[in-house]
């Protein structure tokens, strides 16, 4: 193994815009350093954007409709990663890789029957291809599938860099990555992963609910300006959190927009209707209801067995004063930290991680946590060659005779 720099390109189940990072990574003392280098975003066009949760939305899709949206993601990452490249003044040529999450249309952990045995399923759209070849890096994608492959749920996948984030914090730590989904990371004083698993909604429901109460004007509950206004019913919270049968399975376990997207949100905003509940009020619960499912989790599955001090709050709830505020409130025995502490903004976390998991790829070094997905370790994602570096950072195994 040694010393590259990569970038992580993520786009997640908000499907706002793609976050790209670049991270250099060295082997050090058996252990392997992160060094954040720089970031930077790009937002989705309205007609992409739009594709893109209506497809990942839809119950049955046209094959063409798919495909060709997949072509068209794999453009717009290029595009973002060479915005970001001249943005930020590094030299393609520099990069030994781009770690690429790609678009999630679909995610369904649960086993059914397949060929021989029980498998998992999840599709990760935009094409990778399209960044090698117009950048010239490298590119490296589709990070779940091997997981599932290995027996696993193919997330979460994250896990592998929180470890190396928190590593030497001196005492039993968490992350709590809030993005479309929920996720949590509970981490040794050593920075060994000891649990990760999604903890229930992120910003789904909050987003998806200013979006309907808005007819459209807002894609988001920015700054949580409806739920700092509102006030949280908490009736109607605790009917939901009972409703919530993902809420009680002990981890591994992991979710996504098929149980907590347009379907579930609609209910939940035709039963806040007939009991009158006001927009604001509704907004406020939903926000509520995120930070509870997080205390549900820390109580039921984290502390019960790990002495932890201390949350950092990832993703774009991180920055919801309105959240972090129902979080402190609810969860007043940890010091809730931002990730800006750790030299890395809330919003780059992913795709750092990204980044990280290119570079073990590069180094042929696993990047799946076993407690977290439930499966063997493997080496994760496939690789698109591109004119720059070498397909591997580690000297080739010997041939066989």
């Amino acid at each position: 193994m040694v010393t590259a720099l990569c970038a992580g390109i993520m786009s997640g189940t908000s499907a706002d815009g793609a976050d790209v990072a670049f991270a250099s990574f060295s082997p050090v003392r058996g252990n392997i350093s992160c060094q954040v280098r720089s970031f930077h975003s790009v937002p989705y066009p309205k007609d992409l954007r739009e594709r893109v949760l209506r497809i990942s939305e839809a119950k049955e899709t046209g094959k063409e409709d798919l495909c060709r949206l997949s072509m068209a993601l794999g453009e717009f990452y290029a595009f973002a990663v060479g915005r970001a490249l001249t943005f930020l003044q590094i030299r393609p040529e520099e990069v030994a890789a781009v770690g690429c999450h790609g678009q999630t249309v679909g995610h369904f952990p649960d086993k059914r029957k397949g060929f021989l045995k029980e498998t998992g399923a999840t599709l990760q759209i935009g094409e990778p291809s399209f960044i090698a070849q117009r950048t010239g890096i490298t590119t490296i994608a589709d990070f779940r599938t091997a997981d599932m492959a290995a027996g696993g749920m193919g997330a979460p996948l994250v896990p592998a860099f929180h470890g190396v984030l928190l590593r030497g914090r001196g005492c039993f730590s968490s992350f709590q990555n809030i993005g479309g989904i929920g996720n949590v990371t509970v981490v040794s004083p050593q920075g060994k992963v000891l649990a990760a698993f999604d903890t229930g909604p992120g910003n789904m429901l909050i987003d998806g609910a200013a979006g309907l109460l808005s007819g459209g004007r807002m894609s988001m509950d920015k700054d949580g300006v409806l739920a700092l206004r509102g006030k949280v019913r908490e009736k109607f919270l605790a009917a939901m959190i009972r409703q919530d049968r993902y809420l009680a399975l002990p981890p591994p376990k992991s979710t996504g927009r098929e149980r907590y997207g347009r379907a579930r949100l609609e209910k939940i905003v035709a039963a806040a209707r007939r009991e009158g509940i006001p927009r604001e009020d509704l907004v406020a619960t939903l926000t509520a209801c995120t930070a509870e499912t997080i205390r549900l989790a820390f109580d039921r599955f984290i502390l019960p067995k790990w002495p932890v001090k201390e949350i950092f709050l990832g993703g774009g709830g991180g920055k919801n004063p309105a959240l972090t505020a129902f979080l402190a409130a609810r969860m007043p025995g940890l010091k809730i930290r931002a990730t800006e502490t750790l030299g890395l903004p809330a919003q780059y976390v992913e795709a750092a991680a990204f980044a990280y998991l290119a570079y073990l790829a590069l180094c042929r070094q696993p990047g799946n946590v076993p407690v977290a997905t439930g499966g063997q370790p493997v080496v994760l994602g496939k690789i698109s060659p591109g004119r720059w570096g070498s397909p591997f950072l580690t000297a080739p195994l010997p041939r066989r005779a």
